[in-house]
């Protein structure tokens, strides 16, 4: 996995300094982002927040739990400090299931199933779960033939129409792997990373060791086999996880059952009623389904129009409604299945709790938190762009510094066990080690202060497992290809805004209806002591990013930082001095940068400009334009 920049992306190894003191960039001598711990959240109270929220279950935008969840947010945050709400309505139709909170909608023989399949004439036992909007059936169910999709041979369309398709996952492909591969279901190179043990990079993990990325693996693939049997106008479809009962049991995702594949309000869903088993109460049907028999398939479900409603508060800072103030925007979304998928707002909860303990004369910078609910409406925020705040109000992007974003917090890690794999539990590894979720974090745009930051939140507080991605634009620590965190709640990739943000690894036992405090796995699986970690975490680099100075997360450093570090071999005079002039390129942007966080502006511009001078002489001619260009516009915002 080696590139043209290994050796050079070897060079930030972080020292202890973690980048010099932040002091000659702050807005306040008053104000430290060192965390007091007399002014943060128990691990009780985590415990009691996440308790309420459990008891409420899903959070579906505009549903019940959602309301209640939503009610409590809002009921707490004016107690921590927060002023000026604003709200933004969002309908849509919600596909609603009514099988929470009694797991014997799932089970045939219950007399309360919502979900069931007989199979050649025989029930089985228990059903995991649905296609999230692919439509219901009558009370009595669809009666039709099965056809097995065998993707080397497969059935046509007129072969699939007015019947029950069956499909099965796919294993893993054998290597090489492309990066999209790499990036969904492997561990890849990274910024940086806590202490512990971990699996090899680029290759996919035992489910033995974490369920995450097998998981992920196979629920990714009902997308497809949606497509499949909506083209071909199946009566209805069945999909069977190679996954074992407890980890299928209640999980969903957010299928979209569109001719196009496309979601937004209005859209014309088609029916093609779907339900999902596990690899034993699949096997039967499977092989039933290659024979030809008869299904019966029922499934009990509606579409009811709902409205869910986007929050925005803020918690001033000490110019808060001047011309002066400066923000930091905070994200998390409201919607979802489980407790730790989304539990976010709670997190949320916390830093503002812990901020409003700061008077409000000595707050650098206003705190501005956005609780969106759009993640689990069908086809996520991508489907619903109009009703993104700054969308509406692009003005009030004007003020803000940074983002930071977070999602799936406090988690344990599960896997899968025993000897054939059908044993779901929790992971005994301690936290350091991947006995919790895996913190992911996305850094906008690579600058090595973020970095930085974020490393040294991690070691003050204690934060057990943390794995920093810048995503491709550079090699990772180790010269390899570093993959991107998948989390829309770092709003600077939207809104083009130096930012941070946390994913909690996913899905874990995060999408399962049951995943609540407990899961499939056992109980307990909400670590409160991970999340009291977290939440110090994010609120040490909430308290970093109201100090520092807008020039120091600047997007240019990164994109400069990576076009040094990427210049091929054949990009420079002499191609056999590349290694040599590559890394003397990077340590002189280094020292340039070095200087910018410390405020000397002056020392700054002149390493830039020895910066381009080496590029001048050492760079092929028509690789300098680009690269002196980035150079120059770093020089032009320096004071």
């Amino acid at each position: 996995m080696k590139t043209a920049g290994a050796a050079a992306a070897a060079l930030f190894v972080r020292d202890s300094s973690w980048g010099q003191s932040k002091a000659a960039n702050a807005a306040s001598v008053d104000f430290s982002p060192q965390i007091n711990p007399h002014f943060m959240i128990t691990p009780d109270q985590a415990w009691d927040w996440a308790s309420f929220k459990s008891q409420g279950g899903p959070t579906y935008a505009g549903g019940a739990g959602w309301k209640r969840y939503t009610d409590f947010l809002i009921s707490k945050m004016p107690e921590f400090g927060a002023v000026d709400l604003d709200y933004v309505e969002i309908p849509y139709d919600h596909y609603i299931v009514d099988d929470w909170p009694d797991r014997r909608t799932h089970i045939y023989h219950s007399g309360m199933a919502v979900e069931k399949l007989v199979s050649d004439g025989t029930p089985v036992p228990v059903v995991a779960s649905y296609g999230m909007t692919s439509g219901f059936t009558p009370a009595e169910g669809i009666t039709a033939p099965m056809v097995y999709y065998d993707a080397t041979h497969p059935p046509d369309n007129s072969q699939i129409a007015g019947k029950i398709l069956v499909f099965q996952t796919a294993p893993y492909p054998n290597p090489p792997y492309t990066n999209s591969f790499l990036d969904n279901f492997t561990l890849t190179d990274y910024e940086w990373r806590s202490p512990g043990k971990w699996a090899p990079l680029f290759i996919p993990p035992h489910a033995s060791v974490t369920s995450s990325y097998h998981s992920r693996w196979v629920w990714s693939q009902l997308n497809g086999f949606a497509a499949i049997g909506i083209k071909g106008h199946a009566a209805g479809m069945v999909v069977v996880y190679d996954l074992s009962p407890g980890a299928a049991f209640g999980l969903a995702q957010r299928s979209v059952y569109t001719p196009d594949g496309k979601a937004g309000l209005g859209a014309g869903y088609v029916n093609c009623p779907t339900l999902t088993l596990d690899r034993v109460n699949g096997a039967k049907v499977l092989m039933d389904s290659k024979a030809g028999k008869t299904a019966t398939l029922t499934l009990s479900a509606r579409f009811e129009r709902n409205t869910g409603k986007a929050i925005i508060a803020y918690l001033p800072g000490k110019n808060y409604s001047t011309a002066r103030d400066e923000q930091v925007l905070l994200a998390t979304h409201t919607d979802a299945m489980s407790l730790i998928e989304e539990n976010g707002g709670l997190g949320m909860l916390g830093i503002m709790s812990y901020f409003n303990r700061i008077p409000q004369t000595t707050r650098p910078r206003t705190l501005i938190f956005y609780f969106d609910c759009r993640h689990f409406m069908p086809g996520g925020e991508a489907s619903w762009p109009q009703f993104d705040y700054y969308t509406i109000h692009p003005e009030r992007l004007k003020p803000v510094v940074a983002t930071l974003g977070m999602e799936h917090m406090g988690g344990r890690q599960t896997i899968e066990a025993g000897p054939d794999g059908n044993e779901y539990m929790y992971s005994s590894e301690l936290p350091e080690n991947g006995g919790v979720i895996t913190s992911l974090m996305d850094v906008y745009n690579n600058n090595m202060w973020l970095v930085e930051t974020i490393a040294k939140a991690a070691t003050d507080n204690h934060w057990p497992r943390v794995d920093v991605k810048a995503g491709n634009v550079e090699p990772g620590i180790n010269g390899g290809f570093q993959g991107s965190v998948k989390s829309p709640m770092n709003k600077g990739r939207a809104y083009k805004i130096p930012g941070i943000g946390l994913a909690g690894d996913w899905p874990g036992g995060w999408t399962q209806t049951y995943a609540q405090v407990d899961t499939e796995a056992g109980p307990q699986g909400f670590d409160k002591n991970y999340f009291v970690q977290q939440v110090a975490g994010l609120s040490q680099l909430a308290g970093e990013l109201m100090l520092v100075k807008p020039i120091v997360i600047n997007l240019g450093w990164g994109e400069l930082k990576s076009a040094l570090i990427n210049l091929p071999d054949s990009a420079f005079v002499h191609h056999q001095e590349a290694a040599t002039r590559r890394h003397a390129l990077v340590d002189q942007y280094v020292a340039a940068f070095r200087k910018v966080e410390v405020a000397a502006d002056g020392a700054a511009k002149g390493a830039l400009k020895e910066l381009t001078a080496n590029i001048s002489n050492w760079v092929v001619p028509d690789r300098q334009a680009d690269l002196r260009a980035l150079v120059e516009e770093q020089i032009s915002k320096l004071s």
